[in-house]
C-alpha cells in the first residue's frame, strides 16, 4: 500500500512537471506558427518589437498553427482566415478561452499570366473557372488556350478564404496544380500562360497579373491597396493573431506592439493593410 502510494504521488508531481514545462516552456521564447500569407509582416513586426531574437515564427499554413496551439508547440498562430469550431474547440478544451485579434487586412488576388489579355472576372466566373465549368480562356474572351488552375494545399487559410467566399461547398476542379506558398503560386502562374492562381496581396509583382473582381458582374474592382484599405475590394479578408488567455501575459505586449502606430507603420511598410 506504501509503495501504491509513492508511485501514485510520483506519477502526479510528473504530470505537474509536465504540464508547468508545456505551458510556462523552459526558456523564454515565444513561438508562432501559421499563415504563409502573414509570415511577412510577423517576421517585420518581429523583427522592430524585438532585435533580441525573443520570438520565433515560421508559416506552413493557418490550420498548422492552430494545431501547434491545440498541441502546446506554440504560444500564438497566425491565420488568414477565422478560427473553425472544431479547432476553436481543442484548443479551448485544454486551455480556457481563444483570444483573436485583427493585426492587418489583405486583399486576396486573382492573378493570371501577364501576358493575359482577360483584365476583369466575376466571382462567379471565377468558381466555374475552379470547379472545372469552364476550361478554355476562349470560353471568356481570351486566347484559345486551356487553363491550368493553380490552387493551395488545405493547411492554407488562403485555400480555406478562398473555398467559403468563391466556391463554397463545390470541390476544387480535377487536374489543378496544388502548391504550398504564394510565392510558389506567383511563380506557377507567371511561367504558365494558361494559369489562374490567388495569392495574398504582398506577393503580387510585376510578372502576373491582378484581376479586376466582381460580385454583381457589373462593379469590377482591382485588388490594390487603396480599394482594400477601403474595404471596396470583394475578397478583402482580416488577418489574425489567435492565443491562449492563459498565455495573455507573455504574448500581449506584441499583440499591443502589433496594433499600435509604429506596428501599423510596419504593416504598411510590408503592402499589407493597416488593421484601423
Amino acid at each position: 500500500m506504501k509503495n501504491l502510494s509513492l508511485k501514485l504521488i510520483t506519477v502526479i508531481l510528473f504530470n505537474i512537471f509536465v504540464f508547468a514545462t508545456r505551458t510556462n516552456g523552459q526558456t523564454n521564447t515565444l513561438r508562432g506558427q501559421g499563415s504563409d500569407t502573414m509570415l511577412p509582416v510577423v517576421e517585420a513586426l518581429v523583427n522592430t518589437f524585438s532585435s533580441s531574437g525573443s520570438i520565433d515564427v515560421e508559416g506552413g499554413g493557418s490550420s498548422l498553427g492552430f494545431r501547434g496551439l491545440s498541441d502546446y508547440a506554440v504560444q500564438f498562430a497566425l491565420s488568414s482566415r477565422k478560427v473553425k469550431v472544431g479547432e476553436k474547440e481543442r484548443i479551448e478544451d485544454q486551455y480556457d478561452h481563444l483570444m483573436e485579434k485583427v493585426i492587418a487586412f489583405d486583399a486576396l488576388s486573382i492573378i493570371t499570366h501577364s501576358s493575359n489579355p482577360v483584365k476583369k472576372l466575376s466571382v462567379q466566373t471565377i468558381a466555374k473557372i475552379f470547379k472545372g465549368e469552364i476550361t478554355n480562356w476562349s470560353e471568356i474572351g481570351g486566347k484559345d488556350i486551356p487553363i491550368l488552375v493553380v490552387t493551395r494545399d488545405e493547411n492554407s487559410g488562403s485555400f480555406g478564404f478562398f473555398k467559403s467566399e468563391v466556391m463554397g461547398s463545390a470541390p476544387m476542379r480535377k487536374g489543378s496544380v496544388e502548391v504550398q506558398s504564394n510565392s510558389a503560386v506567383v511563380e506557377k502562374v507567371s511561367d504558365e500562360e494558361g494559369a489562374i492562381g490567388y495569392c495574398g496581396i504582398a506577393y503580387v509583382d510585376e510578372v502576373v497579373q491582378p484581376i479586376s473582381v466582381s460580385i454583381n458582374n457589373k462593379d469590377y474592382v482591382y485588388p490594390s491597396f487603396r480599394n482594400a484599405l477601403q474595404k471596396i475590394y470583394p475578397l478583402s479578408r482580416p488577418l489574425y493573431l489567435y492565443y491562449r488567455d492563459s498565455e495573455k501575459s507573455t504574448v500581449q505586449s506584441f499583440v499591443k506592439f502589433a496594433l499600435s502606430e509604429k506596428g501599423q507603420q510596419v504593416v504598411a511598410h510590408k503592402g499589407y493593410i493597416p488593421a484601423f
